[in-house]
């Protein structure tokens, strides 16, 4: 914790749409930023307690339930993730709600009151602030897209590839199965941001996804993808001038 004045409060309800689950497959519905990053301590290990936090929308109660909860029930793994998880976290958040997060989040002087969510703050003030500059490193924003009936465990090893020398800083997928499948498993994985594009037909959804878009990669077994959102955004990629490939698969 720290004296200086608060920016930024993590508990403050602002719900955004994060990971997706079985259940929810266009994302799971946080109400805060602690929200996300409670719930995420038990992601594999306690998946019906990680829910229940999910449901706790009193400010008093969610506080009083997570600071009695016993840290060795959270995921083994929680001190080496913690950090790009909660950058992901506080990311999607911030680009669901840009104009009330954007005086708060995107300062050099944000304070939260907890050191390793100010460190996500600067990261992110930092790279957007790196993305605007001259000659900086524009924003990869990356869809991952393909055959709606093709979900093999070995599309992780072709993403690893894709991003050997660069992450994405966000993921975008549609809600279908198959390939978007997995890249929303990827994006857990690797605790990269995503925004998953749902609730409209896909010319429309191609359209919006392109908008901000910089990569597109697309897998499938024939020439063309079998996804109508994979067609439409790697002919809107070849229109607009941006990266876009489709990788034939084979086993």
């Amino acid at each position: 914790m720290n004296d200086t004045t608060i920016t930024y409060d993590p508990y403050q309800h602002l719900p955004f749409l994060g990971y997706s689950s079985k259940a929810m497959p266009e994302g799971e519905r946080f109400l805060s930023l602690m929200h996300f990053v409670e719930s995420e301590k038990f992601r594999g290990v306690d998946e019906s307690y990680r829910r229940y936090l999910l449901t706790l929308d009193d400010p008093i109660d969610f506080r009083l339930e997570t600071a009695g909860v016993a840290q060795c029930r959270r995921r083994t793994d929680w001190d080496d993730v913690k950090g790009p998880l909660i950058r992901a976290g506080m990311w999607m958040q911030l680009v669901q709600h840009q104009e009330e997060l954007r005086n708060q989040l995107l300062r050099p002087d944000c304070s939260t009151g907890v050191d390793l969510i100010d460190q996500a703050a600067r990261f992110i003030y930092g790279r957007l602030i790196k993305a605007n500059q001259d000659g900086g490193e524009p924003l990869r924003r990356v869809i991952l897209t393909g055959d709606t009936t093709l979900s093999a465990l070995a599309l992780f090893d072709r993403f690893d590839q894709i991003f050997a020398s660069r992450l994405p800083d966000e993921l975008f997928v549609a809600d279908e199965p198959g390939v978007a499948d997995r890249a929303r498993e990827y994006a857990i994985q690797q605790y990269l941001p995503v925004r998953i594009f749902s609730g409209a037909e896909s010319c429309a959804l191609a359209q919006q996804a392109m908008e901000k878009a910089s990569h597109v990669f697309s897998f499938g077994t024939g020439e063309q993808p079998s996804s109508r959102f994979a067609v439409d955004v790697l002919a809107l990629a070849a229109e607009q001038g941006k990266v876009a490939h489709h990788i034939r698969w084979v086993p």
